[in-house]
Order: structure tokens, then sequence, then C-alpha cells
């Protein structure tokens, strides 16, 4: 008998049931206090501005398509280059996050 693929088989199978095994065991724990009318839902903490996500990647992406662009413009003939693609949308997330930054907040 060959053990060299059920191993892989084997490992995978555990891999992939342990995960499961985590939720379920929760799904069941909050079934359980849901029936007994102690659940409290947790509540997100707050990471900081609302801002600060598509601030970040809209810089990430920038800089990697000024980077692409420099890059491709040494290389002649390059038939797709996602610089300006990539330079768009950072662009796009930038001024989101401005928008959204200069947004006054509704209380």
């Amino acid at each position: 008998m060959n053990y060299s693929v059920i191993v892989p088989v084997v490992a995978i199978i555990f891999a992939l049931s342990i995960p499961l095994l985590a939720i379920w065991t929760d799904y069941k724990k909050d079934r359980a206090l849901i029936e007994k009318g102690l659940y409290e839902p947790e509540k997100p903490e707050k990471s900081g501005p609302r801002w600060h996500g598509t601030f970040l990647w809209g810089l990430i992406l920038t800089l990697v398509a000024v980077a692409l662009m420099v890059e491709s413009a040494q290389i002649p003939g390059l038939a797709f280059q996602p610089g300006p693609v990539l330079l768009a949308v950072g662009i796009a997330l930038l001024v989101y996050s401005f928008v959204v930054k200069l947004e006054k907040p509704s209380k």
C-alpha cells in the first residue's frame, strides 16, 4: 500500500477540520446563551478615524503605481502597463479619504 498519498490527505482533512470545529463550538455556545437570554453581542473596537484605512491604501497604491510607471518606462514595447490603473485607484482612494475626513460627523 502506498502511504505517500494517504498522509497528505489525512493532514489536509485534520487541518481543515480544526477551524470548522472551532466555528461550530462557538456557534453552539452562542445559541445556548441566546436560549437562556444571556447573549450580549460583541461591540467592535474603535480602531481610529473612519478615513484612516482608505488613506493608507490610497497612499500604498499611489506609490506602487509611481514605482511601476518609472520601471515600465525603461522597458520598451510593454503591452500592458498596470501603473496608470493603480495610480487612478490610489488617487481615487486618497480623494475619498480626504472627503470623508472633511465631512462633518452627524450626531
